[in-house]
């Protein structure tokens, strides 16, 4: 352990309240229970008493852990509980989730844009593209930083929907919008400085980054988004009899 806490480059006090904050997590200790005393924990993790102290205060600080002079350190029952977005692996899924849901959008960028990096399925329309980039925010917390790229065309079809509502299930609902092919891709990268700033999180925090293209019968791209999640956010499920 200790070998493999000297190996990052985070401070030792960070390092042990994560390892703490993940422990409360999967339940190792329960509401009410009392911590491992702080030599215990100094002993286990072979740091300083002193970096133990701080990462209990800072645990402290989050509303997880109590500590009183004489008593110990006392586990805090645990905040609610979020709603994780789940990221479903079908078209019909993702609308499903996303319809009547409603968070606060809040725009960052509306102007016309051309499609980068790498495309997954289909062809760049000749039409162009509309960019709207902006942040999804629910119960106060911003969520998602994402990019949409929208044929120009299908833009101006439903451009008061798509200003105001979450894009899928207008592409799915809309009958005049022909939907041939769709494709997502997911990764866990790290947030940079401004996605961290538009998220809440510290520069190289764990996000999930997911791309997701849909096209139409003559295999042009009609939507492109480009999505940054917090990590703590999100839930990918899959049947895997499906």
């Amino acid at each position: 352990m200790t070998d493999t806490l000297r190996q990052s480059r985070s401070p030792l006090y960070l390092q042990i309240a994560e390892i703490l904050r993940q422990d409360l997590d999967r339940g190792v200790w329960t509401a009410g229970e009392l911590l491992p005393t702080i030599s215990a924990l100094s002993a286990q993790y072979s740091v300083a008493k002193i970096t133990v102290r701080q990462a209990v205060k800072i645990l402290e600080e989050e509303g997880l852990l109590e500590s009183r002079r004489g008593r110990g350190t006392t586990v805090l029952p645990p905040p609610p509980s979020r709603d994780r977005l789940h990221l479903g692996t079908r078209l019909s899924t993702l609308a499903d989730l996303y319809r009547g849901d409603k968070p606060a959008l809040d725009l960052l960028e509306d102007r016309d844009a051309d499609v980068a990096g790498e495309l997954l399925i289909g062809t760049v329309s000749e039409r162009g593209y509309h960019l709207l980039r902006r942040t999804h925010t629910r119960d106060g917390e911003t969520y998602c930083v994402i990019s949409i790229y929208f044929e120009k065309d299908v833009f101006a079809r439903h451009e008061a929907e798509f200003r105001t509502q979450l894009a899928l299930p207008v592409l799915v609902d809309s009958g005049d919008i022909d939907i041939a092919r769709a494709r997502q891709s997911l990764t866990i990268g790290k947030s940079d400085y401004d996605t961290a700033g538009l998220l809440g999180l510290a520069v190289g925090d764990p996000v999930v980054e997911v791309r997701r293209v849909i096209c139409d019968a003559q295999d042009r791209i009609i939507y492109l988004a480009d999505v940054t999640y917090r990590s703590d956010y999100v839930r990918l499920e899959m049947d895997l009899l499906a």
